[in-house]
């Protein structure tokens, strides 16, 4: 009878053994997938950052070159009003020019005789100025 109490005991020990190994396995899944799952929220947090990190720069690019863009767009305008501006003086002055050129020789006609290179120049910058 003893030798059956005996193997009840070992039964016994040896289902908590197993218990106990059995629970230590669950334990050991469970912290791994603890682990795995820690390592995944990290691995998604940084590639959350990084694609931040990317756009935020792709967005700067494109700050950055539109800034370019508007600033020399300002400069080519103001180059071309530029030259408009002096186009449109060179053209007032040639025809002061011609007016006064005009004026003279109308004069001239007038008075029937030549005026002096004197008066002339005198007579020009006269018309030129009130033009």
């Amino acid at each position: 009878m003893a030798s059956h109490h005996c193997d009840h005991g070992r039964k016994r020990e040896a289902y908590s053994r197993w218990f106990r190994g059995g629970k230590k396995a669950d334990d050991s899944l469970e912290e791994a997938k603890l682990a795995f799952d820690q390592e995944m929220n990290k691995a998604k947090a940084e590639a959350a950052e990084i694609l931040e990190k990317a756009n935020s720069r792709a967005s700067q690019i494109v700050n950055d070159a539109t800034e370019k863009a508007e600033v020399e767009a300002e400069k080519i305008l103001s180059s071309a009003s530029k030259t408009i501006e002096n186009d449109v003086n060179k053209a007032k002055e040639e025809l002061r020019q011609k007016m006064s050129e005009l004026i003279i020789d109308t004069s001239e006609k007038i008075l029937g005789d030549e005026i002096s290179p004197e008066k002339h120049q005198e007579l020009l910058k006269k018309a030129a100025a009130e033009l």
